[in-house]
């Protein structure tokens, strides 16, 4: 049997019936998220429909629906555990990412993100791996018409991204970071996201992941102030594996 990325088919397939297991229970345990205040253009998005609503103060989302704040605008939402979290101007935040993730959970998460990050092959006994998570509508079929949705509103989702990090969320800080990178490859010419995500990985204590961060970051072209605070990170970290 042949292998992609020294992980095997059968590899690749326990790790994905974890994935869809660990999901299913987040799907169970996941309680609404009620809006407390809205300020100027606010809109959801339900589930696989492509039709964006005026949101309001008082509904409830759930974890399937997305949210996008155009300019000036913002939205203040309590979660289940009573958190607030006030959303600022034009950021698009999917509800299922408003929360906390274990290591183990990220770490699963992250292998199969790399999983999918692979390019898919035909013939033989080779894995054809999907290239995106989502397809919204009903057309799930339309995975280029869907990859152009999600370009135009990439600038979003990375602001997305930031409110998630800023808030605590840096588990899925870092899962939705990684999918936008992968889905639109040239938003991770944006070296600032990209320290954003290798701080949320060190803030997850999770250090050899942080360090590999940085040093693909280190290769990115960095200016000289960003390669200042990342050889910063790299001394810390690398003190800290000694």
């Amino acid at each position: 049997m042949s292998k992609i990325s020294n992980i095997s088919l059968t590899s690749i397939a326990r790790v994905a019936g974890i994935a869809i297991f660990a999901l299913a229970l987040t799907a169970v345990s996941f309680a609404a998220t009620k809006v407390t205040a809205v300020k100027g253009e606010v809109t959801v998005r339900h589930g696989v429909s492509e039709e964006w609503t005026v949101l309001a103060t008082g509904d409830v989302l759930k974890p399937d629906d997305t949210i996008r704040l155009g300019k000036h605008a913002t939205a203040t939402v309590l979660t289940d555990a009573n958190n607030k979290l006030v959303i600022p101007e034009l950021v698009m935040l999917d509800i299922a990412d408003i929360r906390m993730l274990t290591q183990e959970e990220l770490l699963l998460q992250l292998a199969m993100e790399r999983v999918r990050s692979v390019p898919a092959r035909n013939g033989g006994n080779d894995l054809s791996i999907p290239r995106t998570t989502t397809v919204h509508g009903d057309n799930k079929g339309a995975v280029s018409m869907h990859a152009v949705a999600i370009a135009g509103d990439g600038s979003l989702q990375l602001n997305g991204v930031r409110v998630l990090y800023q808030n605590g969320y840096y588990g899925t800080s870092v899962l939705r970071a990684k999918e936008i990178y992968r889905l639109i490859p040239s938003l991770a010419a944006n070296i600032d996201s990209r320290m954003m995500v290798a701080s949320a990985l060190e803030k997850m204590n999770l250090n050899s992941e942080a360090l590999n961060e940085y040093n693909d970051i280190a290769k990115s072209g960095p200016s000289k102030e960003q390669s200042s605070i990342i050889q910063q990170r790299l001394a810390a970290l690398q003190g800290r594996a000694r």
